[in-house]
């Protein structure tokens, strides 16, 4: 059985790997990319920002990693922004009914919010950048970015709640609590 944190543990592992991540997404992501698709993880964390964090102080830990993420990728300001904060909605409303406590779930909604997340991209694109075109195999670049970013949502996921753990042995709230 999964122990919980305090939600300001959770929020700061959640910031921490997510500026990581960030930053591996420019540099080893992209060096393991297989043309246009690669490892998206900064999903992972805003679904588990959806189905572990308070609504506002997961909003404010979402709005940080989309405009840490939207500085870095160079596109569109202020597009991943309004996607990762409909994909943070949909997942904490989703939280009132479902659990991703196993694998399976954590696999099934990083790959649908991927999807969600794909869509709403294409979506700001095509109305900021008038020339952009979606290639002909748009459907199926779709479902395997969905696929991979579900496959290796539960080492991501893992890795929050590893971080989360640390974090949470030295923050006094949690200390008082510890057997």
């Amino acid at each position: 059985m999964r122990r919980e944190h305090h939600k300001w543990p959770r929020a700061l592992a959640t910031l921490i790997l997510g500026f990581f991540l960030v930053v591996l997404g420019t540099t080893l992501f992209s060096w393991w990319s297989l043309g246009p698709l690669r490892l998206e993880p900064m999903i992972a964390l805003v679904v588990a920002a959806g189905y572990r964090l308070p609504l506002v102080l997961g909003f404010g830990v979402v709005w940080a990693l989309a405009y840490i993420t939207d500085l870095v990728s160079g596109g569109v300001m202020g597009l991943n922004l309004v996607c990762y904060s409909v994909v943070y909605v949909a997942c904490t409303l989703a939280q009132r009914k479902l659990q991703i406590d196993s694998w399976p779930f954590q696999m099934l909604a990083v790959g649908l919010m991927n999807v969600l997340y794909q869509l709403l991209y294409l979506g700001g694109l095509f109305l900021t950048q008038q020339q952009y075109a979606p290639g002909a195999n748009l459907a199926l670049l779709l479902a395997a970015q969905a696929v991979l970013n579900a496959l290796t949502a539960p080492i991501f996921l893992g890795l929050l709640d590893g971080l989360g753990s640390i974090i949470a042995r030295f923050w006094p709230e949690e200390r008082k609590v510890a057997p």
